[in-house]
């Protein structure tokens, strides 16, 4: 099998979309059509449906990608851990974060783990779109993620297989976001059983289904349907707080992002019903290193006395 079929599958099924596919792995969006063809021949029965409006992944290709995708991620996991080396970079972490976990609070994380590390290069790597997910330190891009998460990590460890999640780091009570018009905004607090009443901002359909049920449940412990809307193309941080102050839709949240990323005008009223939000790191399951499990003792050892 030419491995550039297998490339051009499983960037397919993150992208679901030729043109971006055929960005990320530079060929043509024909170049892109003609690999996947091969592939589903080879196979002896189509993976995706196409169309010229959509593209959709099969069963038969869910299949495939359940079992081929961990060992592939492994596969660039060695390949870049041997490079790292050859090149002398075995002495770099490279730390993505979301925007919400706190900028000030990694870079106090940083701080500590260089202190400790005097030999070794950190790199952060803050971003604010709420649909990348694990996207940094699957494409390579990361060594760890800091990211919250919508309940202890022990409860979420081994839904993503070709991920490891790593101890609680911080704490936050959640929140809903709301504009200075909604009427949440005059309130003290609000229980999840008033959520149906209004429209909610549903991250991009790129996270996973069980992350976005667990952050924003489809329904209530009474049973009521929950509004769950996707607000806006790509759930940037920039483009959910403009609709929030333009409109009555509402954002789930965590109480930390008031000194990180909202701007005045936004009002963070208490939820009462969901449990805490957990600050915690995922890397790839694979990753066998010294460096990160270093800087989360650094990590969790400040998270203790602050």
């Amino acid at each position: 099998m030419d491995t550039r079929q297998l490339e051009a599958f499983l960037v397919l099924t993150e992208e679901l979309h030729f043109g971006r596919t055929a960005m990320r792995l530079h060929l043509t969006p024909a170049r892109i059509s003609q690999l996947v063809g091969k592939l589903e021949r080879q196979i002896g029965e189509p993976l995706f449906v196409r169309n010229s409006r959509r593209v959709e992944l099969l069963a038969s290709g869910e299949a495939l990608l359940a079992e081929v995708g961990p060992p592939y991620r492994q596969l660039q996991q060695a390949v870049s851990n041997a490079t790292q080396r050859a090149r002398g970079r075995e002495r770099t972490l490279r730390v993505a974060y979301m925007l919400a976990a706190g900028m000030g609070r990694v870079h106090t994380y940083v701080a500590a783990f260089e202190r400790a590390n005097p030999g070794v290069c950190v790199a952060t790597l803050p971003f604010d779109e709420l649909a990348r997910f694990a996207e940094p330190v699957r494409e390579g891009d990361a060594d760890v993620l800091l990211l919250w998460m919508p309940g202890p990590p022990t409860l979420y460890d081994g839904l993503e297989p070709d991920l490891r999640l790593g101890p609680i780091l911080a704490t936050s009570p959640r929140v809903m976001a709301v504009g200075p018009d909604h009427p949440w905004a005059r309130q003290s607090s609000v229980d999840i059983e008033e959520l149906p009443g209004y429209d909610l901002v549903l991250p991009a359909p790129r996270l996973p289904n069980w992350f976005m049920d667990n952050w924003i449940p489809p329904v209530t412990p009474a049973g009521r349907p929950i509004r769950r809307r996707a607000i806006v193309a790509e759930s940037g941080m920039d483009q959910v707080v403009d609709r929030i102050i333009r409109s009555r839709v509402a954002l789930a949240t965590t109480a930390s992002i008031a000194d990180t990323v909202l701007a005045p005008g936004i009002n963070l009223v208490p939820l009462r019903g969901l449990q805490s939000a957990h600050l915690t790191a995922l890397w790839l399951r694979g990753t066998h290193s010294a460096l990160i499990e270093r800087f989360l003792d650094a990590a969790g050892r400040v998270s203790h006395t602050s």
